[in-house]
């Protein structure tokens, strides 16, 4: 596979391509599991809720872009932007690193992007990254600290966004099947 133009990654793809451009080369996402558009759906109407509720920013789903340099754009499954760096979304993408960003495993084994995608979140040093995992029921969470990442492991329990204040989550409830109502949930995060 050759590299492409930044420019040209543009120009070629629209929103319902499964392609990312990641470092110079398209590479095709793999099909999202059943499980993971529910869970998918579930964190997004979270994060816009209370987004919108507190006035703390935008979440934006897998197909907008999040430009890191010319030879990256990668598409989180979810990406967050607090409000005093709104303006660097754009119409195509988000010019430069997100806030929050929440990747989703769709199968028992990491996603092929995932692994590329990870060394490059941390070298833009995007302040928490979650990497989700419903088939090993565990979120792996990194947070930048000064001195590098802080990772931690959650399995159950109140797991509390460091860089979206006051938004929280239970972790038991995204190994639920079914999930539970969402709107109940963001009762209970927004109270």
């Amino acid at each position: 596979m050759s590299e492409m133009l930044e420019a040209d990654f543009y120009a070629l793809i629209d929103e319902d391509d499964n392609r990312e451009f990641l470092g110079g080369r398209l590479v095709v996402s793999e099909p999202a599991s059943n499980r993971h558009e529910d869970i998918f759906g579930f964190l997004l109407f979270l994060l816009r809720g209370f987004l919108e509720e507190r006035g703390a920013g935008l979440v934006r789903g897998s197909h907008y872009p999040m430009r890191l340099d010319e030879k990256w754009s990668p598409e989180p499954d979810l990406l967050v932007v607090r409000e005093e760096r709104r303006h660097l979304m754009r119409t195509q993408r988000l010019e430069g690193p997100a806030d929050l960003v929440i990747e989703i495993t769709s199968g028992s084994k990491p996603r092929a992007d995932i692994r590329l995608k990870l060394p490059r979140y941390r070298e833009a040093k995007i302040p928490e990254i979650w990497l989700i995992d419903p088939y090993a029921s565990s979120i792996r969470v990194e947070i930048l600290e000064s001195e590098g990442y802080r990772t931690a492991t959650h399995g159950a329990g109140r797991l509390a966004a460091a860089v979206i204040p006051g938004f929280w989550l239970d972790v038991a409830w995204l190994w639920q099947e079914p999930l539970p109502p969402a709107a109940s949930c963001l009762r209970q995060i927004l109270a």
